[in-house]
């Protein structure tokens, strides 16, 4: 027990500490782009894999509140090995968002250990919150946590 708390707090340390402007992924078109780009913008960085089954599973209720969350900058990367698997997971699933790729030490070097990640990235590219795991994004604690990093207040509900 006292080993998986020591673990658990190195691992927040380590993101809390992390700048992230180093991370790169691409897009469907091959180019590549990097967190940089969002400077003095907070991002949700997302990653997923198409045969990830938790990944699949939350992806419908992620994509109805992006919906409802247009203020949040949002990087959903998928681990897949080819981007035409992503590609045609959106597309078969009618989720609206866009196919992008990384690889998994790209992803580990942003304290990925499991899929599926998110991290909420600071306008200062500091990582200010990551969790591991499929989320309940229909859960208004959850996203109260979420919008306070981008200086938004929940205004509706799933």
């Amino acid at each position: 027990m006292l080993k998986k708390v020591l673990t658990l707090i190195l691992l927040l340390l380590t993101w809390t500490a992390a700048q992230a402007a180093d991370f790169k992924w691409m897009d469907d078109q091959g180019a590549i782009h990097h967190l940089g780009e969002y400077k003095g913008k907070p991002v949700l960085l997302h990653f997923w894999a198409s045969w990830c089954p938790p990944c699949r599973a939350e992806m419908p209720e992620l994509t109805a509140w992006l919906k409802l969350h247009p203020e949040v900058n949002i990087v959903p990367v998928s681990l897949d090995n080819e981007m035409a698997d992503a590609k045609q997971f959106l597309s078969e699933n009618h989720f609206n968002m866009p196919a992008l790729l990384t690889d998994s030490s790209q992803a580990m070097s942003m304290g990925a250990r499991g899929l599926p990640t998110t991290i909420i990235i600071s306008p200062q590219g500091n990582i200010q919150l990551g969790f591991i795991g499929a989320r309940d994004w229909t859960n208004n604690k959850f996203t109260a946590l979420v919008l306070k990093e981008f200086k938004v207040k929940p205004a509706s509900k799933l």
